[in-house]
Order: structure tokens, then C-alpha cells, then sequence
């Protein structure tokens, strides 16, 4: 039992760490609101491949002149609130299956979840990113979308791990 605690503390901290990281970026979204706003109107308008006359001119005509920036970063934060709320409860259950010594199917389907919605919300930042061609003058933005689409997928794989090895004698 001993054992199978110290396995499930890790994806414990991990969950709360994941956690923590999305709150802290739901907060700065939510403070500084015009940050994201700027590079969203820069992506959406595709203003940067505009003033360029080699990079993404056949991309042009996807640009999106009339879309708000503020409402898509308000859905933006509105998924990252329910994403971290899902962490939160994932992280909780967690913990306390590392506490029991017993693994909770429960613990694993919400980490499960949380987890999806983690990659999900980078998979749509990547897609919707290389629609507007934004890997051509915001490189870095994309840079951090892709980072985060590695941890969300590590963190699945990691937390998936058959912990019944565990309990074999060698």
C-alpha cells in the first residue's frame, strides 16, 4: 500500500502543479486583459503578414476583420476557468487516493479529463494559430502553444502508467 502511494503523490503533484500554472494564467488573462487582446487582433486581422510582402500573402483572405479579439479571449478564459476548476477537483482526488494507498477510478477518470481539456485548449490555440499563419511572425506564441501540447500529452502518458507493478514481490 506504502508503494502505491508513493506513485500516486507524483501525479498528485503534477495535477496540482498544472493546476496551479492554468489559475495563475487565468488570473493574468483576466488582469491584463489587453496583452492577449493585442496579439489575438495581430493574429486575427493578420495585420503582421499584411505589412509583410513575402510572408503569408495567399494566407490573407482568412483574415477575420470584423471578429471581436475581446469575445474569443472571454471564451478563451471561460474554458480555462472550467479547465482549472477540472484540474483542481483531478489534483483533490488524486491526493486523496495517494493518501488511502488505493487507486480511484474516479481520481483517474477526472485526471483523465482535465488533462483532455488541458490538450484540447492548446490543440485549438495551434490549430487556430496556423489558420491565421501565425508561426510566421508571432514564432514564440507558437513556440509556447506546442511546449504545452507536449507537457498535456507527457502528463497523460504519466498518469496512465499501470501502477499494479507495484505490488509484486522481485
Amino acid at each position: 500500500m506504502a508503494r502505491l502511494s508513493a506513485q500516486l503523490l507524483p501525479r498528485a503533484v503534477l495535477l496540482t502543479g498544472l493546476a496551479v500554472w492554468l489559475t495563475i494564467a487565468v488570473l493574468n488573462n483576466v488582469t491584463d486583459s489587453g496583452t492577449n487582446i493585442i496579439h489575438l487582433n495581430r493574429m486575427l486581422s493578420m495585420r503582421l503578414l499584411a505589412d509583410d510582402p513575402l510572408f503569408g500573402n495567399g494566407l490573407e483572405w482568412r483574415a477575420w476583420q470584423t471578429v471581436s479579439a475581446q469575445t474569443i479571449l472571454y471564451v478563451v478564459v471561460v474554458w480555462q476557468v472550467l479547465t482549472a476548476c477540472a484540474l483542481w477537483l483531478a489534483a483533490f482526488r488524486m491526493m486523496g487516493t495517494a493518501l488511502s494507498g488505493e487507486m480511484n477510478d474516479a481520481a483517474l477518470r477526472s485526471a483523465n479529463l482535465a488533462l483532455s481539456m488541458f490538450l484540447a485548449l492548446w490543440l485549438v490555440f495551434l490549430c487556430g494559430g496556423l489558420w491565421f499563419g501565425y508561426w510566421m511572425k508571432q514564432g514564440p506564441i507558437q513556440g509556447v502553444h506546442l511546449t504545452l501540447v507536449i507537457i498535456s500529452l507527457l502528463s497523460l502518458t504519466y498518469v496512465n502508467q499501470p501502477t499494479q507493478w507495484l505490488d509484486r514481490k522481485y
